[in-house]
């Protein structure tokens, strides 16, 4: 039967006339013209070599056809066999795929699972059996297309010889520029979008089987993320949105784990938020927007990394996030910044917190509003940052105070730790507008998760008393709005 009678199998009635049992032996049908297409390029001539990869390719993409049509209707029994076929006859004994398969096949796969349900009533062993065939697929790519690929793959005890080092790292439109390339396989960039996209929804199932195979998870999306293979692209939303997923399933079940990915992750954050805003490039802000909820993830796991071990150098990392996050804010423009029109006063004896997470004690944001909700999360990120760092400058006070008083002869200075306190009351003294207005706009935010001294606090109302006569009016506003907080 030649292959495109796959296709006018499906159109001969309508679609909603076929069941699961229709579709399985159309689907044995075109599985069995795929594997003769296959024989004939593997053992083909030059001669003919060309004109069967030509069959071939119809074929896959005949099948692709039938998958996508009939995935609603799908039972059980029909998914395995879909399943069998792609995995045992996509790939070639070297792991790499075979081009005339590799993106129909891909696509057909992620049909199946895009449907929510069949996600769902996936056996516990054929849903192990796609994921494990998804990560080998990225681990190849990774393995065929650069030099270090071994040092990639992360063990769950530590970084190990794999760690990409540099929290401060180039923009991101220049991420491709990362580890050079030596050689190529079938296993395209695409291929691995298309396989992250099957990965997606099958860890998101409500039963999936996340909590014992997390680790293979995190492996393998971390080391895609770690190796800067390419510019900001889907792959980079997916990986993170994959790894989300999966820590969101087990944060409260694996914390060794979860800490784990923590000091992997901390550093990878930075690298997507070098470079100018722009509001019109949607991938980089879904890129942006997929790092902020980890942040929100992980940020108590952090806290008590930083607590255990307050010398490793996730706590330089973590200043690092915070300043890149801070410089990047405050370089936008004030109409990407956060906007007073956004925001509406409330009374500050209600029960604010009950109604909304975006409210801070004098204000709340209006709702429905995605834009101003991402410039909202990137404030309170860095208000979180800022009291991770004020808890370890009181820890190094609380320290030099100790040795200070165990020196009872000669006792030294006590020294100034209120860094963190002076840089907020730099920015708001800043000449240039932009970055006094992100100054009074981030301080909320600080306020609100932070305790200061008294004497900070004094001397911060007086310049802010200073900000309140300023000409500019958004300068003014913000500046009462931090008073009142």
């Amino acid at each position: 039967m030649p292959s495109h009678m796959v296709v006018l199998i499906l159109t001969h009635r309508p679609r909603s006339k076929l069941a699961d049992k229709s579709y399985h032996r159309v689907y044995e049908v075109a599985f069995k013209i795929a594997l003769e297409e296959k024989a004939n390029v593997v053992i083909g001539k030059k001669s003919t070599l060309s004109r069967a990869q030509n069959r071939l390719e119809v074929c896959a993409d005949a099948i692709r056809l039938a998958i996508k049509a009939g995935a609603p209707k799908l039972k059980h029994k029909t998914i395995q066999a879909v399943v069998d076929h792609i995995t045992q006859t996509l790939p070639q004994s070297s792991g790499e795929y075979f081009p005339e398969l590799s993106r129909p096949y891909l696509k057909a796969l992620g049909f199946i699972f895009e449907h929510r349900p069949n996600a769902e009533r996936l056996h516990n062993s054929l849903w192990l059996e796609v994921v494990e065939f998804c990560l080998d697929g990225i681990d190849h790519y990774m393995d065929s297309n650069f030099d270090d690929a071994n040092s990639l793959t992360l063990s769950f005890s530590g970084l190990g010889a794999g760690h990409i080092s540099g929290s401060g790292s180039a923009p991101t439109s220049s991420l491709a520029n990362g580890i050079s390339q030596t050689k190529t396989g079938s296993i395209s960039r695409q291929n691995v979008e298309d396989l992250l996209n099957i990965l997606l929804p099958l860890i998101s199932a409500t039963n999936a089987p996340i909590l014992d195979n997390a680790e293979r998870i995190t492996n393998t999306v971390l080391s895609l993320l770690k190796s800067r293979t390419f510019a900001v692209n889907a792959v980079h939303q997916l990986a993170f949105s994959i790894l989300n997923t999966v820590l969101l399933f087990c944060r409260q079940d694996q914390c060794s784990l979860v800490q784990n990915v923590v000091q992997r992750s901390i550093a990878l954050i930075p690298r997507f938020w070098q470079g100018k805003f722009n509001t019109k490039d949607q991938m980089l802000n879904s890129v942006r927007d997929e790092t902020i909820i980890l942040f929100f993830i992980i940020h108590l796991h952090l806290e008590r990394s930083l607590s255990e071990d307050p010398t490793s150098s996730l706590l330089s990392q973590t200043e690092d996030l915070l300043n890149v996050l801070r410089t990047e804010y405050s370089r936008r423009s004030e109409r990407d910044q956060l906007q007073l029109q956004d925001l509406e006063m409330v009374n500050q004896g209600g029960s604010l917190r009950a109604l909304t997470p975006f409210s801070l004690h004098a204000f709340r944001l209006r709702p429905h509003n995605t834009h101003s909700e991402r410039n909202w999360a990137n404030l309170q990120v860095i208000g979180l940052l800022e009291r991770l760092l004020s808890l370890d400058d009181e820890r190094r006070k609380q320290e030099a105070q100790k040795i200070n008083d165990t020196l009872v002869d000669h006792p030294r200075k006590r020294q100034k730790t209120d860094q963190r306190a002076n840089g907020l009351l730099d920015q708001i003294k800043n000449g240039d507008a932009r970055l006094r207005l992100a100054g009074l706009q981030i301080l909320p935010f600080v306020l609100q998760v932070c305790q200061f001294p008294t004497t900070f606090l004094e001397e911060l109302l007086v310049q802010l008393g200073t900000c309140t006569s300023d000409k500019g009016d958004h300068i003014a506003s913000w500046a009462f709005l931090a008073i009142a907080r």
